[in-house]
């Protein structure tokens, strides 16, 4: 046991300067960034952000992607949740909804896409690669969710991954435009109107009951 210290307190310090970074990036920017305050931030030496990740550029490289796979960790976990079988499709929605909303908002997802808005141009293929590789897998696992209540009957899908596309863009969108994309905290009103209205809509033209056939 003794022998492993040495390895978690490694894997803390570069977790803490991950997050660290990602909050003082987030806050001021690629080019105002100060590595001194990123350090005290994390509670670690100067020198040890060098010998975790090189030089800025390479601890922003490793903040875009560990916060990429946190952003992937906690969607996978959401649309995991979500019932194939619910008693109520409906609410079971707006709750799937309403979950990807929240992993958009605030904190850790808020911060990730702020970096992806502000420095696309100066890091245009490594924010494309992350932000896209994001998008299509989220869209991936919300189609299969999706294609799943509708082969237990509670959808009426031809093509679920078009079903997914217009699934995330009526819920999120007027959440992500009312939040500057991360840069201010949004009105529970503003996500709670944009789900309701949003599943609403996705029910009238997916959804197997009755209202759907006239």
């Amino acid at each position: 046991m003794a022998g492993a210290a040495p390895t978690t307190r490694r894997v803390d310090k570069h977790r803490a300067i991950l997050d660290a970074a990602l909050d003082v990036f987030a806050q001021r920017g690629y080019a105002d960034t100060n590595l001194d305050e990123v350090a005290e931030a994390a509670g670690v030496a100067k020198p040890t952000i060098y010998n975790h990740f090189g030089d800025k550029a390479g601890l922003f490289a490793a903040v875009v992607e560990a916060s990429s796979q946190d952003a992937n960790a906690r969607v996978a976990d959401v649309i995991a949740a979500t019932s194939t079988s619910p008693d109520d499709l409906r609410a079971e929605l707006e709750t799937l909804a309403r979950s990807l909303v929240h992993c958009l908002q605030g904190g850790a997802g808020s911060a990730t896409m702020r970096l992806q808005l502000v420095e696309g141009a100066r890091f245009p293929e490594l924010i494309s690669r992350v932000r896209d590789g994001n998008r299509e897998r989220t869209l991936d696992l919300l189609a299969g969710k999706l294609a799943q209540l509708g082969a237990t009957g509670h959808l009426r899908l031809s093509d679920p991954g078009r079903a997914a596309r217009q699934l995330m863009a009526l819920v999120s969108d007027e959440p992500l435009v009312n939040s500057g994309f991360g840069a201010r905290p949004v009105d529970p009103a503003v996500v709670d109107r944009a789900v309701n209205e949003g599943v609403d809509t996705f029910l009238a033209a997916f959804g197997a009951g009755p209202t759907t056939d006239a």
